[in-house]
């Protein structure tokens, strides 16, 4: 088994709250329980809860299919840097980039600079 070459340090906070916050907006558009708009104003117009119920599932698609798409490019920069599909490295990487997106390359990229030094 080989050690990565890029390892895993967490997110400074200029990346860490966007990261988390893709991860809310990607939960929340999840679920079908949840609604932003949820409540009286839903229950009292069906044109709005039409509307909410379009807008989630836009953003769920955006979101879920967008990250996908980014963890597949993402892999492939892992590949190049050495990082193993075998090490924990690269699995918590992985989830990082599902999760956060190109905040995510914004981090890893910082972690190579520094260790370039």
């Amino acid at each position: 088994m080989s050690t990565a070459t890029v390892p895993y340090t967490l997110p400074p906070s200029r990346l860490s709250k966007p990261i988390i916050a893709c991860g809310i907006i990607m939960a929340l558009s999840a679920s079908r329980r949840f609604s932003a708009f949820h409540g009286q104003l839903l229950s009292q117009s069906p044109t709005l809860a039409n509307v909410a119920y379009w807008l989630q599932t836009g953003i769920f698609w955006f979101f879920y299919g967008a990250h996908t798409i980014e963890s597949a490019l993402f892999a492939k920069k892992l590949k190049d840097h050495g990082v193993s599909v075998l090490s924990a490295a690269w699995w918590v990487w992985m989830v990082e980039c599902f999760i956060g997106g190109k905040f995510c390359f914004e981090h890893f990229e910082g972690i190579v600079k520094i260790k370039a030094l």
